[in-house]
């Protein structure tokens, strides 16, 4: 397929398309400051365990400023809105990296649709905080303290008629810390703890132009560390958030497909409300250009950029934040993702 040409009338058109989104996250901008009162009710994050379930997962979601919970992208979507994983088609496995100046992350993702039975996946997620050295008082090195977490989740998706698609999503967490050699003064402890995330998708639109999306993640049994007698509770969140396929960009340069995506991310409370939004571009449907702004985010992050290309069955996605103690210390965090389709 030969590269598309854009036409005289196609940034006309995208600049009305961003007027249009521009005046509807005016009104969401409005929401959040009616929504602000609610956040002295709010819990505060430093309350909260099993903070890293609040780490982004996968280089095509990133590189869209996170603002994915109506979009449909593969197999990371379990960690996104798992109501994604139902319009899935091929078996897919997916591999991601990501490393910031606190963890180094990897997960592993697969999809396996069942025909009419719906689709399964299942999924494997491991944080590595990093190690460090134990000395005594005289500064002798007497062993190395060595920090964890692990994430395994499945989930099952089925869509119900041609526009709405739903899914529950199981997780098993655990985090660890633990001593090789001696220690002294210094915890070492292995706790773990069950939770849930369901979402829902529904498409809009003569063509299914719109998808809107909805997510709780992260509701579950607190996680308990060293025998407190606080439990910390899991960091629950609401995601909604929609998707606009600009198809006069389709019409006016043949091969090319912009999305718009935008999100409201809350407590279940509807307490610190954030707000995230992103765009990508298609051609042929083989290389793509994203980038998104946001609040909110589990690595702090303010924005992000990201490209991927796709031949046959491989594709490679490589995304890149901006803001928060990583990029401060001047370690941008990194994720590459590595898509295999089976069909």
């Amino acid at each position: 397929m030969r590269p598309p040409r854009f036409r005289s009338g196609v940034l006309r058109e995208v600049g009305r398309a961003l007027l249009r989104l521009a005046r509807g996250w005016c009104a969401a901008l409005a929401a959040v400051t009616v929504l602000t009162p609610f956040s002295a009710a709010a819990q505060n994050v430093a309350t909260e365990g099993a903070l890293f379930l609040l780490v982004p997962v996968g280089a095509r979601a990133v590189g869209q400023g996170q603002a994915v919970a109506a979009s449909r992208f593969g197999a990371e979507g379990i960690w996104w809105n798992p109501a994604s994983l139902a319009w899935a088609k091929d078996r897919e496995l997916t591999i991601d990296h990501s490393q910031n100046f606190v963890l180094k992350g990897d997960a592993i993702d697969f999809v396996f649709p069942a025909g009419r039975a719906g689709v399964l996946s299942a999924s494997m997620l491991y944080f590595n905080f990093g190690d460090q050295t134990a000395t005594d008082p005289f500064g002798t090195t007497t062993g190395t303290l060595y920090s964890n977490a692990i994430v395994v989740g499945t989930s099952y998706a089925a869509t119900f008629g041609e526009r709405f698609s739903a899914a529950l999503t199981y997780k098993w967490l655990q985090q660890k810390q633990a001593c090789g050699g001696s220690c002294p003064g210094i915890d070492t402890y292995a706790v773990s703890t069950s939770a849930f995330d369901f979402g829902v998708q529904a498409v809009r639109g003569k063509d299914g132009e719109l998808t809107l999306g909805a997510v709780v993640k992260n509701v579950g049994f607190g996680l308990q560390t060293i025998d407190t007698k606080q439990t910390d509770p899991l960091p629950s969140r609401l995601h909604v958030g929609a998707e606009y396929r600009l198809d006069a960009v389709s019409r006016a340069t043949p091969g090319a497909v912009l999305r718009l995506t935008g999100e409201l991310v809350t407590h279940l409370s509807l307490a610190d409300p954030a707000v995230r939004a992103g765009a990508e571009l298609a051609i042929a449907e083989k290389y793509f250009v994203r980038g998104g702004v946001l609040t909110g985010s589990g690595d702090g992050a303010n924005a992000a950029v990201g490209f991927g290309i796709r031949q046959g069955t491989l594709g490679l996605e490589f995304a890149r934040t901006f803001g928060g103690l990583s990029s401060d210390a001047g370690n941008p965090p990194t994720y590459v993702s590595l898509r295999i389709a089976f069909r």
